[in-house]
This record gives structure tokens, C-alpha cells and sequence, in this order.
């Protein structure tokens, strides 16, 4: 229930245009796998971390919701009875033995960080939620067992330790932590705790599972998306009605070359946000068009916030110059424009007055500029 009420509405708020190649990442990683195991527990810790590897194949959905399938092996070490280890300490020494597991799962990845706060490509660090499920196998014990299990024991006849290894479901939970190293590369940190048998060690104390707690660190590479160019996710969430702002900017208008006034056309941003969606891409490319009809005309592309600035001053303005940049992306990725003719600037106040925070408002416009003699913009007198 707790996973379904933070999915679904994370779902519902974000909908993320699904491209060849967009959102697909890869990773590969090493780290410790620690046993808790009944016996483990009791044997030095240090001596415990002993180094795993894993690859992984992940997807974004959206935002916030993704899955990763990953493979690995984890090298683990448990520990015979205490009683066994103190009754012929010359035959069991330290108790100590070690043994492989290979590993598959799918998991689950919940953004937390996206959820409540918001989508923010640019965001160093975010934390994440995963959960899933896989099989195991295990394998590699040390042949120390084989004698072991031979060995009379006043206390215990023979110590049941099954040396063969075996097959084994198990559930797994954790944290995830991502780092963002540059536009296609995350450092991903993952904390997780799995329930398997109680068997996997090759002993059993009559309990129905046993735990050991993975950590693990990826070098993760976004597959770059082939139609746009772009290798993280870049939609917004999208509105649930048809905002009348939307609307009125899907009419072309008509423009003329005014240098120094500003185009009637205006790019609106959902509040709080920085990320052009299919409708208002539209309104870049009629934009783009402008330009295409008429070669010499630059343009500043003024970049606005939602509200007067009177708190947290940096976040509007890097608000508006994030909208501003968004739309040059565009104007020279999508629509070729020679990015020598565009540049940007940031207004502290907003484009337009609007009611409510959840709506689409007027957020970038565009002043026309002539170039001059050298061939640069400048602003007309």
C-alpha cells in the first residue's frame, strides 16, 4: 500500500514522452555484500568485507519511477557454531568460512527527491527508494567444511553446514543515492537489505530467513536519446485540463520586424517550472519560423519568474534563466537556428499577473534585435 500511494501519484503527475533510446541507463559497480546470518554476526567485522561486483540495465519511466534489473556476484563469510569453534579449536580454528552467491533481480526505484520537491536534471544529488525481488545461487564454500562436518564434537556430533551451496528466492529493500557526475554520468550508491532463506549458508538454525545487507557503488551512463540529443529525462508533468494560456499560444501571430520592441509571441511555463512540453514546443517553432522568414532580426530571449522575487531571490532568478535557456536549446537543437542570432537575459519581475500558482502562465519573451554593420546584435535605440 505504502509503494502504491507514492507511485500512483507520482504517475499521475509526470508523464515523461517515451523516445528511442531516451531514459535507458547502465552501470557497473563494486562494493561489500555483508552477511547476517545468525553465526556471521559473531565473527570480526572487517573481516567480513570481503568485495562484490554487480553490472546493471535500468529505464526511467518517469521522474520519479524507474526499474533496474541487475547481476552480480557477492563473496560472503559466515561462521561455524560457537560451540563447534570452542570445543576443538584445533580443528575449527576461528570458525570462520567463505562462500559465493550469484545474484539476479529486478527492482523498483521510487524518486523521493523528485516527488517532493520536483524534477530538476541539473539537481546534484537525489534519493530514491528501491524494492524488488530475484534468485540466487549459492556456490564456493570452502573446503574446510568438508572436514569440519566429519569432525565429532562432544556438544555436537557433526556441525550441519551444507557445503553444496543451493538455489534460494529473495526480497530485497534499500536506499539509493545518486550523484550527478555530468550530463550522461550518475556516481549511485546503493544500500539494501535482503531476506533469503535461512539456508543460504549452508547452515540452519530452524528460522525461516536469514539477511544480508549489500553496498554497492555504480558508475552509471544515460544512453543518449537519439531524436533530441539530450540523455536525461526533460518533460515536465503535464497539465490535467486544456489551460486556457496553452491555448492561446497555439494561434500563430503575426508578426513584423519592430527592432527593439518585443514579439507578441510568448512562451508560457507551467509555475515552478522550466521545461518545455509538446504544446509549448510548438510555440517555439513558431519562433523558429519568424527567423527563417526573416534572416537578419536577432533576438534577446528574456527569461521571467512566476512572482516578485521578495524571498529566495536566487531561486526565481536562476528560475528565469533556466526558461530562457530551455527555449534557445531548443530554438538551436530542434530548429537549427544559428545560435550566433539569439541571446539570453533574466527580468526579476514577471511577464504577466496570474491567479494561482498551479496554472500555465507567460514566462519568456523575445525582443528584436539588429545586428548592425558588424554582424552582433545590439539594441535598437
Amino acid at each position: 500500500m505504502l509503494v502504491l500511494m507514492l507511485v500512483l501519484p507520482a504517475l499521475a503527475q509526470e508523464t515523461v514522452r517515451k523516445h528511442k533510446h531516451g531514459d535507458w541507463f547502465v552501470g557497473v559497480g563494486a562494493g561489500f555484500s555483508q552477511s547476517m546470518a545468525e553465526n556471521a554476526n559473531a565473527t570480526d567485522f572487517m573481516f567480513r568485507q570481503v568485495p562484490s561486483f554487480n553490472v546493471l540495465l535500468g529505464h526511467n519511466f518517469s521522474p520519479s519511477f524507474g526499474f533496474k534489473a541487475t547481476a552480480g556476484v557477492n563473496q560472503q563469510v559466515s561462521r561455524c557454531s560457537e560451540a563447534a569453534a570452542n570445543a576443538l579449536p584445533e580443528v575449527y580454528g576461528n570458525g570462520r568460512y567463505q562462500f559465493k552467491c550469484l545474484t539476479a533481480s529486478l527492482s523498483g526505484i521510487i524518486g523521493v527527491t523528485n516527488i517532493f520537491f520536483g524534477y530538476d536534471p541539473d539537481r546534484p544529488l537525489t534519493w530514491n527508494v528501491v524494492f524488488g525481488a530475484g534468485v540466487m545461487r549459492t556456490f564456493g564454500f570452502d573446503d574446510q567444511l568438508y572436514v569440519w562436518n566429519k569432525t565429532p564434537n562432544p556438544e555436537n556430533p557433526y556441525y550441519p553446514v551444507n557445503p553444496d551451496g543451493g538455489k534460494y528466492v529473495m526480497g530485497h529493500t534499500g536506499f539509493q543515492v545518486d550523484v550527478r557526475l555530468n550530463e550522461p554520468c550518475d556516481l549511485s550508491i546503493d544500500l539494501r537489505v535482503n531476506a533469503t532463506d535461512n539456508k543460504y549458508n549452508g547452515a540452519s538454525n530452524g528460522n525461516n530467513l536469514d539477511f544480508y545487507l549489500d553496498l554497492m557503488v555504480n558508475f552509471v551512463y544515460h544512453f543518449k536519446n537519439g531524436k533530441q540529443g539530450l540523455r536525461r529525462l526533460r518533460e515536465p508533468k503535464r497539465e490535467p485540463y486544456v489551460d486556457p494560456v496553452l491555448v492561446d499560444h497555439s494561434r500563430n501571430l503575426k508578426e513584423t520586424v519592430r527592432y527593439g520592441d518585443a514579439m507578441y509571441t510568448e512562451i508560457p511555463f507551467y509555475a515552478g517550472f522550466s521545461y518545455l512540453n509538446t504544446t509549448t514546443s510548438k510555440r517555439v517553432e513558431q519562433v523558429a519560423k519568424f527567423l527563417q522568414a526573416h534572416p537578419l532580426v536577432h533576438l534577446n530571449i528574456v527569461g521571467h519568474p512566476d512572482i516578485i522575487p521578495e524571498e529566495d531571490e536566487e531561486f526565481h532568478r536562476q528560475l528565469a534563466r533556466k526558461r530562457a535557456e530551455a527555449v534557445r536549446e531548443s530554438l538551436v537543437l530542434n530548429f537549427h537556428v544559428n545560435p550566433a542570432r539569439l541571446r539570453t537575459s533574466v527580468e526579476d519581475m514577471p511577464l504577466r499577473s496570474f491567479k494561482s500558482v498551479r496554472e500555465w502562465i507567460p514566462a519568456v519573451g523575445f525582443i528584436m534585435e539588429d545586428p548592425g554593420e558588424d554582424g552582433h546584435a545590439h539594441d535598437s535605440e
